[in-house]
């Protein structure tokens, strides 16, 4: 959240992150010179691996899943806190395949290989692909061994790098390090009303299975998700990703943690808006949408002249006269100040609250299954699903902004 909105966190906009087509080789370099038949051969042996050790980490067994990296007491402590804080955050049904190569280092017994890692938290059924990562593997006597394993793509993730204390709801995993485990109580049962809410916001059969809810103080809040795209002006991020699940992450000391409703609100309907989707991600055309529903979603029903950004949105109405209501061009330029970005934000919340009162919940969703889940063109579906020309949607939202804010 930013000042008193919210951001979507594209995972393309992750810096350092590698996705399922561009592993980064966790050491030395590929050779294309293996034969086709001996990568197969070693794939074979890693997955047979990688079974054993899922079987391992979903029945606890952490014997079992530090096993493939016995000796190695580097890739032993990596395996060690995962196990410990995916149990934690109740994993299950994990399955891990190797998902690209092996490829041989050079002419040595070493093998890179990307490998997919498949699990749900807080019980089975939730139906994603999990993240990718990049491993090393050495051909021994005693068959393959991992040597190396990098983060997971978007990582790492927070089970990945700190010990983690856990209290689960109904629709909502809490999570935060052992230091402020005292404010989970506080904010479970915030975070239950929230995830409510939001549910209501998701296309029929689209809700996430869990929304998995990370609490980070400032080291975590820069280290998670390679995070360095949002700093201290935003108190929290959604991390959707229609094949991974959804994650998302709340600045500790942003807010107390008994007044985090409004955020909760906002960034779990990104991630319910947009889970289970047939297309991953977004574009800035549909920015606007994507803010806000979430922020309708955040005000859950107040007045709509109690939007805190009313004032900003106000004054960027009155300096910028050039502004016709062209919700599709609102996403936020790198060079834009803070209070340009408010604004922005401000003006999608009312376009989408608009929509909402002016034709109803129902078709405010259509819209977004339209325009988010499926990519299609928002003057198009606009049009389609409206039932009317969407210059004239744009004209009628921002009259109805113009009124709201005093403008």
């Amino acid at each position: 959240m930013r000042a008193a909105v919210a951001a979507l966190l594209l995972a393309a906009a992750l810096a350092g992150c590698s996705g399922p087509g561009s592993p980064a080789a966790p050491a030395g370099s590929a050779s294309p010179a293996a034969a086709p038949d001996a990568g197969a051969a070693v794939a074979e042996k890693i997955n047979a691996v990688l079974a054993e050790q899922s079987a391992a980490l979903n029945k606890g067994d952490q014997a079992g899943f530090l096993a493939p990296a016995a000796g190695n007491a580097e890739v032993e402590a990596t395996l060690k806190k995962r196990f410990a804080g995916l149990r934690a955050l109740g994993v299950a049904e994990v399955k891990q395949v190797v998902n690209l190569g092996p490829d041989r280092v050079g002419e040595s017994k070493r093998w890179n290989a990307q490998i997919r890692f498949d699990y749900c938290l807080g019980g089975g059924g939730c139906g994603v692909e999990g993240p990718v990562m990049t491993s090393a593997w050495e051909e021994t006597a005693n068959g393959v061994k991992l040597a190396d394993l990098d983060p997971t793509s978007y990582g790492p993730r927070p089970w990945e790098v700190d010990d983690l204390v856990v209290r689960k709801g109904k629709r909502v995993i809490l999570a935060t390090t052992k230091a402020h485990a005292a404010k989970l109580k506080v904010a479970l049962p915030i975070a239950e009303q929230a995830a409510k809410v939001a549910d209501t916001f998701a296309v029929e059969g689209s809700k996430p299975f869990r929304y998995v809810v990370y609490l980070a103080d400032q080291e975590q809040w820069k280290t998670w998700y390679s995070n360095s795209s949002f700093g201290d002006t935003y108190a929290g991020y959604a991390l959707p990703s229609q094949a991974e699940g959804t994650d998302l992450v709340v600045r500790l000391d942003a807010y107390p943690i008994d007044e985090t409703g409004t955020l909760l609100r906002h960034e779990m309907t990104h991630l319910a808006s947009i889970s289970h989707a047939p297309r991953s991600g977004g574009d800035s055309a549909g920015w606007w949408l994507s803010e806000g529903i979430a922020s309708v979603a955040g005000a859950n029903g107040a007045s709509v002249r109690e939007y805190p950004p009313r004032d900003t949105v106000a004054d960027y109405l009155r300096k910028t006269r050039s502004y016709r209501g062209a919700v599709t061009t609102l996403a936020p330029n790198r060079d834009d100040g803070d209070e340009e970005v408010t604004a922005k934000y401000g003006l999608g919340y009312y376009a989408s609250r608009c929509i909402d009162d002016k034709y109803g919940r129902k078709k405010l969703l259509a819209l977004v299954d339209a325009v988010l889940r499926n990519g299609e063109d928002t003057a198009t579906a606009g049009q389609r699903v409206l039932g009317t020309s969407w210059t004239k949607v744009e004209s009628s939202c921002l009259a109805y902004t113009r009124q709201a804010v005093g403008r």
